[in-house]
């Protein structure tokens, strides 16, 4: 698997934001422990889980304001553990699980805008991360992405297959013929912040990249728009928002 760096600049740094090699948007309002990310041009999409409460959110956020204009309260009983997760068209899929592994979760399609329920299917795992081609499958990969579920968008199971990737997807996003997966590595691969690009059905490796940077960018939130990528790194109290490194 080829490895490229997508970022060779250290981040955090003045000289960095103002190169243009990096990008920060500091988050306005509490996300204790952040999950997701999606990007348009006028929008970032969050999601986080608040410990405290059992709760799990979504927001939608003015790009050029910071201001949140719409949210939307997740939890479902002792489900509150939202997932990374997409906006495809007029729909963000994403997944609100038991805070713990093998046990439960709801698949749900949102309106992008509203945030109101669409549609929603049960499933018997933990759904860490979903994606989906927008048209006919969302893909689902449970804790530390042991396991990938493909379902139509009915929620009908039609494939649940290992990962041959070592890595413990926190996001993905479904592009074109690319599935981007970002996370923690695993076993050779333990402990390294990685982005890859597989395939979304055989999930054979196309390219990986090892972020070589201060701050391990994949460790929850991650978006591709405008051929960059984003990535949601941090709990509060400090929480941004980071625009690094290509998608190529």
């Amino acid at each position: 698997m080829t490895r490229r760096t997508l970022v060779a600049a250290l981040l955090g740094s003045a000289a960095a934001r103002l190169s243009g090699q990096v990008q920060f948007w500091p988050l306005p309002h509490k996300h204790d422990h952040v999950q997701g990310l999606d990007v348009s041009e006028q929008w970032f999409w969050i999601s986080a889980a608040d410990r405290r409460t059992k709760t799990g959110w979504i927001w939608r956020v003015d790009r050029q304001t910071m201001r949140t204009v719409a949210e939307r309260n997740l939890t479902r009983g002792n489900l509150y553990h939202p997932s990374g997760f997409q906006v495809s068209g007029r729909t963000l899929w994403i997944a609100v699980s038991e805070y713990r592994p093998n046990s439960s979760a709801e698949v749900m399609g949102l309106d992008a805008m509203t945030l109101g329920v669409q549609r929603s299917f049960r499933v018997t795992d933990h759904i860490g991360a979903v994606a989906t081609d927008g048209k006919t499958f969302v893909l689902g990969a449970n804790w530390d992405a042991r396991r990938i579920y493909r379902w139509n968008v009915g929620g009908n199971l039609l494939q649940a297959q290992a990962n041959p990737n070592f890595l413990a997807i926190q996001d993905m996003k479904w592009i074109g013929d690319v599935l981007y997966v970002s996370g923690i590595g695993l076993g050779p691969n333990k402990g390294q912040c990685l982005v890859e690009q597989i395939h979304p059905l055989t999930l054979s490796p196309l390219k990986g990249s090892n972020l070589q940077a201060d701050i391990c960018y994949t460790r929850e939130g991650m978006a591709v728009y405008g051929g960059r990528f984003f990535f949601l790194p941090e709990d509060e109290p400090n929480s941004r928002i980071f625009q690094a490194g290509t998608a190529r």
